[in-house]
């Protein structure tokens, strides 16, 4: 079993198939769609000065690593989905702005449970989310140096199209994170997804050349899409990386305190 990536302390910085193989039960993919944005969506936010958050903050993290300043040029991630294969998203207010939430599908042993299919029971995905995308409802990315009580993700403007593959215990079978990654490969264009996050890893004991999850995410690499994974949480201790981070044809993303 693949474990998700807990999210440590500092962990901002750090975020940024085969049907067959599934366990009994039919796979289901919600779409959704909210509709447009109202002009009553008004953000009302209480104010927060920028002397009272932490570096740990999204509003100081999109600074460090530079993504305000590509705002203020004009990229916000719009017109780019991202396929989060994580334990699913929960409807937190970041991620509730109408088009925010693409498309939904659940892969994990969670799918035929009514109260858990689709939605996040662990809370990793929604971490992930929000910091790939979340953005408080009306929020608008060129004034958000000015309102430091706003959510804003390092890419505010894409959209989310979430796939779950693990469940209340963030644990997932090696079977469904391929499934996930190979519905990614064969839904992408429909859903026009540019972008796999993956925040997984574990240590296979294999070289890329041979590991089956390489495989599969050079699959989606030769389909078009960039794929970002975690280098993993152990650090200088940990002696590599985990994987998939060790193949040469993903971004892999590390963290620091």
């Amino acid at each position: 079993m693949l474990e998700s990536h807990r999210p440590p302390r500092g962990s901002y910085l750090a975020v940024a198939g085969v049907v067959s193989m599934i366990a009994a039960g039919a796979v289901a993919m919600s779409y959704l769609d909210n509709g447009p944005s109202s002009a009553a969506e008004a953000v009302a936010v209480e104010a927060v000065a920028v002397e009272d958050l932490s570096l740990g903050s999204m509003y100081s993290v999109v600074d460090q690593i530079g993504a305000r300043s590509l705002w203020d040029q004009g990229f916000t991630g719009a017109g780019v989905n991202v396929a989060v294969i994580d334990t699913g998203v929960a409807p937190v207010e970041p991620l509730t702005s109408p088009g925010k939430l693409v498309a939904a599908v659940d892969l994990s042993s969670e799918q035929s449970d009514p109260t858990t299919a689709y939605l996040d029971s662990f809370g990793h995905g929604t971490h992930v989310a929000g910091i790939i995308a979340g953005r408080t409802p009306g929020a608008d990315p060129a004034l958000a140096a000015e309102h430091p009580e706003w959510f804003m993700g390092v890419a505010p403007d894409a959209g989310i199209v979430s796939v779950k593959v693990a469940g209340r215990d963030g644990q997932v079978s090696l079977a469904s994170l391929i499934t996930g990654i190979d519905w990614v490969v064969a839904n992408a264009d429909e859903l026009d997804i540019r972008v796999i996050n993956l925040a997984f890893g574990g240590n296979s004991g294999e070289t890329y050349l041979t590991d089956p999850i390489a495989a599969a995410v050079e699959r989606a690499w030769n389909a078009g899409i960039v794929v970002v994974t975690a280098a993993g949480n152990s650090g200088a201790d940990a002696g590599g990386l985990a994987s998939p981070a060790t193949d040469p044809f993903v971004i892999a993303v590390g963290g620091l305190e």
